[in-house]
C-alpha cells in the first residue's frame, strides 16, 4: 500500500513541477503568478511527504513532515489568491485577508526554526508511515490552527471559484469544467477517502493537485479569461471610454478609471453616487423599455469646465435573465464639439476674408474656395469642387515645398496666367480626413519691381564693375563687401585678398584719422572730397581724394559705407610743381618790384632836374624818356599783377555789375569814351576788386585802340566828348563788354589774350591777358567776337547770376 502511494506522490512531485513552468509562461495573466508558487509549493510538499513516509528514523521524519506542513499551508494560501484573481475579486480587502492567512506558512518556519515550539508530541521512535499518523504522535494547538487555515482556505477558494462558474454563463465549455473541478477537486476526494477509501495516508494532497492542473488548464488554454468577470481590468479598466456599472436602482456600482477622470473631480468618486446626481442631465437620455439606448449627446460641467460626451446605455442580466444591472458606456466628445465649433467659426472668417482661399482634401481635389478666389481664376461658384488643383495651374515658377507653399502661376479662365504667392497648412477636414487649406496673394506688382530691381541691380553692378574709379564697400566694421577692378589696379589687391577681410589699404599713420571718419559717415555724413594717403599692397603710398556715404538698410538704418577713391598723385605732383613755380615767380616779382623801380624813380628824377634847365628841343627828348620811363612803370605793374595775382580770386560775392563797371570807368583814362549800359544783368557773384580791375583793362585797351587816335587822358568821361563808345550789356548765360573801335581780325583773337602781346606800339601787351586770367580766375569762359559797331566784343559765359535783369534797353551816360 505504501508502495503505491509513495510512488503517486513522486509522479505528483514531477508533474507539479511541469505545471509551475507553464504557470511561469501566464505569470502576467489573473491567477498565474499564484499558481507558479501554488505547484512549487505542492512539488516540495509532496516530495517532503514520500520521505516522510518511506524514512524510519525519528530524526527523518519530523525534519520532512515540518517540510510538508509548511509547504501545505503555501499551497492553500497560493490557490485561494489564484482563485481570487482568476475571478476577479483581488480587491484590497480580499488582499489583506489572504495575507492575515499568509501568516500561517510564516509561524510554521518560525517553529521550525525554533525547536522549543513543535506541532506534534513525538513518538519513542521512527516508523513505516507518516508521522501524522504513528502510534503515539500526538497534535499540538499549533498544527490544529494550521489545519483550521487550510479549511478556511480550501472554503473560501471553493465559493470564489464557485460563483465565478455560476455567474459565468459565457464560459468556454473547457474553461468552464476546469473552473468547476478546481472548486470541487480537493472535496470530492477528501469525502471519497473518508467515507469510501480505506488507507492509511492523508490522500487529499492528490486533490490540492488536481485542482491545482485544472486551474493551470484554464489558464494556459485561454488567452484571455471569459470577458465578464476576468478581464474586466485589462479590457474595462483599460479601456479609453469610460463605463459605469448601475445597478437595478441606478447607482453606480463600479467605474472605470476613464469614467472617474471624465465625470468626477480631483478629490470625488463615482462609486455608491446615483448617476443622475452625476450627469443632471440623465433624464434626456433616451431608454427603450428593454432598459437600452442607442448614442445620446449631453454636455455637462465637470470641475467648472463644460464638457460634451456621447452615451450608450445595454442592459446585462444573470443566467435566468434577469436584470441585475446597466452598463453606460461614455465617450469624451469635447474636442469634436471644440473643433466643430472651430470649423463654425472658421467657415464664418473662411466667407468673409478678402483674399483668395480655397481648401483641397487628401488627394488635393477642391473642397470649397470663396469668392475672391473664384474672382481670381475668373469662375463661378462651386464649378471646380471635386476638380484637382493642378487645373488651375500654370508652369510653376518655383518648386512648392512639402506643405505646398511657394510661388505659382495661376491660370484664369481667360488664360492668363497671374503669378501668384501660396501659403498652404494642412487641416482636418469633417469625418477626420486629412485636407490642406491655402491662402493665396496676387504678387503681380512685387515680381514686376522684383524685376525692376534686378535689371537695376545688373546695370548697377555693371557700373561699379565698370568704373574707372575705385569703390569700395564696406560693412559697419570695416570689413570689405565691394571691391571693383578698378580698386584692385589703384592699390594692387584682388577682390579674392579682401572681401569678407577688414580693408588692408589704410596706413598705420593715418588709421585713428579714417576711423574717425568712418565713424562719421556710419552716423549719416556724407564725405566730399577729402584728400589723404592710402597704402598699396607693395607698401607704397598713393595720394587719393575721397568720397564716401552711408548705406542704408530696409528699415532705414545705416548698414555699412560706400567710398569712392580718386588717385590724385598727378594732380598732387602738379600742384607742388605749380606753387615751386609760383615761389620763384614771386621771387621775380620782388626783384622786379625792387630792383627795376628804384633805378627808374632815380631816371625820372634825373629827369625832371634837368627839364627845368634844358631847351625846348633838349625838353621834347626829356619827355619822351619820361613817357617811356612812364610805360617801363605801367609794365611792371602788370607783370606784378599776373606774378603775385594771377588767378587768385578771393571768396565771391553777389556784386553789383553796373556799380563795378562805373567803378572801373572812373578809374581808367576815359574822358575821350562813352559809355553805353544796354541792361546787364543786376548782381553776379564774383570778386569785386579783380572785377573791377577786368573792366579797367578792357576799357583801358578799348580807348588805347580807339578809331581817332586821340590820347586819353585820366579822369571821368565826359557826355558826348568821347571818340570810342563802350558797352556793357547781357548774354543768356553772363555779360559782355563791347566797343566800336577798329575791332580785332579773327587770326588775332588768340594771340592778344597771351602776356606781351600788343598790336600798339604804346601797349604793354598784359591787358588782356589779365583780363583772361581774372575770368579763368571765376570759373567764366571768354569768347571774342564782333560788335553790332564792327568793334570788338567780349563775351563772358558761365557767370552764376543772382539778379535777372529785365530785357535789354540803351541807356548812355
Amino acid at each position: 500500500m505504501y508502495g503505491r502511494f509513495v510512488t503517486a506522490l513522486w509522479v505528483l512531485t514531477g508533474l507539479s513541477a511541469v505545471f509551475s513552468l507553464l504557470a511561469w509562461r501566464k505569470r502576467e495573466d489573473p491567477g498565474g503568478t499564484p499558481m507558479v508558487v501554488f505547484h512549487l509549493a505542492l512539488s516540495v510538499g509532496a516530495a517532503s511527504y514520500a520521505v516522510d513516509i518511506t524514512a524510519t528514523t525519528l530524526s527523518t521524519q519530523l525534519l520532512a513532515r515540518q517540510v510538508a506542513t509548511i509547504a501545505q499551508g503555501a499551497v492553500a494560501i497560493a490557490w485561494l489568491y489564484a482563485a481570487l484573481q482568476y475571478a476577479d475579486f483581488d480587491r484590497a480587502v480580499t488582499r489583506r485577508a489572504v495575507g492575515l492567512l499568509s501568516l500561517d506558512p510564516l509561524i510554521l518556519v518560525a517553529v521550525f526554526v525554533f525547536p522549543g515550539v513543535s506541532l506534534f508530541d513525538l513518538p519513542p521512535s521512527g516508523s513505516v508511515g507518516s508521522l501524522v499518523v504513528t502510534p503515539g504522535t500526538g497534535l499540538t494547538a499549533v498544527f490544529v490552527a494550521h489545519m483550521a487555515t487550510i479549511l478556511i482556505a480550501a472554503l473560501a477558494g471553493t465559493v470564489v471559484l464557485v460563483q465565478l462558474f455560476v455567474r459565468s454563463r459565457h464560459l468556454y465549455r473547457t474553461q468552464a469544467a476546469a473552473v468547476l473541478v478546481a472548486a470541487l477537486a480537493p472535496w470530492t476526494i477528501a469525502l471519497t477517502q473518508q467515507y469510501f477509501l480505506q488507507i492509511p495516508e492523508d490522500a487529499t494532497i492528490f486533490a490540492w493537485g488536481v485542482s491545482g492542473i485544472a486551474m493551470t488548464t484554464g489558464l494556459y488554454t485561454f488567452k484571455t479569461l471569459d470577458p465578464v468577470p476576468a478581464a474586466q481590468k485589462t479590457i474595462v479598466e483599460q479601456m479609453g471610454d469610460g463605463t459605469l456599472v448601475l445597478d437595478v436602482d441606478g447607482c453606480i456600482s463600479h467605474a472605470n478609471p476613464a469614467a472617474e477622470t471624465l465625470l468626477a473631480g480631483p478629490e470625488e468618486t463615482l462609486v455608491g453616487q446615483p448617476v443622475d446626481a452625476v450627469i443632471p442631465t440623465w433624464d434626456k437620455v433616451a431608454v427603450d423599455d428593454d432598459g437600452q439606448s442607442d448614442w445620446s449627446e449631453l454636455a455637462l460641467t465637470v470641475d467648472g469646465q463644460q464638457r460634451f460626451v456621447e452615451l450608450e446605455v445595454t442592459p446585462f442580466t444573470d443566467r435566468f435573465d434577469g436584470l441585475v444591472g446597466r452598463l453606460v458606456v461614455l465617450r469624451d466628445v469635447t474636442e469634436r464639439k471644440q473643433r466643430e465649433q472651430r470649423l463654425a467659426q472658421y467657415k464664418t472668417i473662411f466667407e468673409g476674408v478678402s483674399e483668395p482661399v480655397y481648401v483641397l482634401d487628401e488627394h488635393d481635389r477642391f473642397v470649397t474656395y470663396n469668392d475672391p478666389f473664384a474672382e481670381l481664376v475668373g469662375t463661378v461658384e462651386d464649378s471646380l469642387v471635386g476638380e484637382r488643383f493642378e487645373t488651375v495651374l500654370g508652369q510653376m515658377e518655383t518648386e512648392p515645398v512639402d506643405d505646398g507653399s511657394g510661388e505659382f502661376l495661376i491660370r484664369t479662365a481667360s488664360g492668363e496666367q497671374v503669378p501668384c504667392e501660396v501659403d498652404a497648412a494642412d487641416i482636418e477636414l469633417a469625418g477626420g480626413e486629412s485636407g490642406r487649406v491655402g491662402i493665396v496673394r496676387d504678387i503681380s506688382q512685387r515680381k514686376e519691381i522684383e524685376s525692376e530691381l534686378a535689371v537695376t541691380t545688373e546695370r548697377l553692378e555693371t557700373l561699379v564693375e565698370a568704373a574707372p574709379l575705385a569703390i569700395v564697400a564696406m560693412d559697419t566694421d570695416g570689413v570689405v563687401e565691394v571691391w571693383n577692378p578698378a580698386a584692385t589696379e589703384l592699390f594692387g589687391w584682388s577682390a579674392d585678398e579682401v572681401l569678407g577681410e577688414t580693408v588692408p589699404v589704410i596706413p598705420a599713420e593715418n588709421r585713428r584719422q579714417t576711423i574717425e571718419l568712418h565713424a562719421q559717415v556710419l552716423e549719416g555724413e556724407r564725405l566730399a572730397g577729402h584728400e589723404t594717403e592710402l597704402q598699396r599692397k607693395d607698401g607704397s603710398h598713393v595720394d587719393v581724394s575721397l568720397a564716401a556715404a552711408p548705406i542704408r538698410g530696409l528699415s532705414g538704418s545705416v548698414v555699412g559705407s560706400v567710398s569712392v577713391i580718386t588717385d590724385i598723385t598727378d594732380q598732387k605732383r602738379r600742384e607742388r610743381q605749380l606753387q615751386l613755380q609760383n615761389e620763384r615767380l614771386d621771387e621775380f616779382a620782388s626783384l622786379v618790384s625792387h630792383d627795376l623801380r628804384n633805378p627808374l624813380q632815380v631816371a625820372s628824377g634825373h629827369l625832371e632836374l634837368a627839364s627845368q634847365d634844358a631847351s625846348a628841343d633838349v625838353r621834347e627828348s626829356i619827355t619822351a624818356a619820361t613817357d617811356a620811363l612812364n610805360r617801363m612803370e605801367t609794365l611792371i605793374d602788370h607783370t606784378l599783377t599776373l606774378a603775385r595775382e594771377g588767378r587768385d580770386i578771393g571768396d565771391p560775392e553777389p556784386v553789383s555789375l553796373r556799380d563795378t563797371f562805373a567803378r572801373a570807368w572812373d578809374a581808367a583814362p576815359t574822358s575821350a569814351a562813352e559809355r553805353r549800359i544796354r541792361d546787364p544783368p543786376e548782381r553776379v557773384l564774383a570778386d569785386p576788386d579783380r572785377l573791377v580791375e577786368l573792366f579797367q583793362n578792357l576799357v583801358r585797351n578799348a580807348v588805347e585802340h580807339g578809331r581817332d587816335g586821340a590820347t586819353p587822358e585820366s579822369g571821368p568821361a565826359v557826355d558826348g566828348a568821347g571818340a570810342v563808345t563802350i558797352t556793357l550789356g547781357a548774354t543768356p548765360d553772363g555779360f559782355y563788354v563791347a566797343d566800336n573801335g577798329p575791332g580785332i581780325p579773327p587770326a588775332q583773337r588768340d594771340a592778344v589774350l597771351e602776356s606781351g602781346y600788343s598790336t600798339s606800339d604804346d601797349g604793354t601787351g598784359f591787358g588782356l591777358s589779365i583780363v583772361e586770367t581774372i575770368a579763368e580766375a571765376h570759373g567764366w569762359e571768354l569768347k571774342i567776337t564782333d560788335s553790332e559797331d564792327g568793334g570788338a566784343r567780349f563775351e563772358f559765359s558761365g557767370v552764376e547770376i543772382e539778379t535777372q535783369g529785365e530785357e535789354p534797353t540803351a541807356e548812355s551816360s
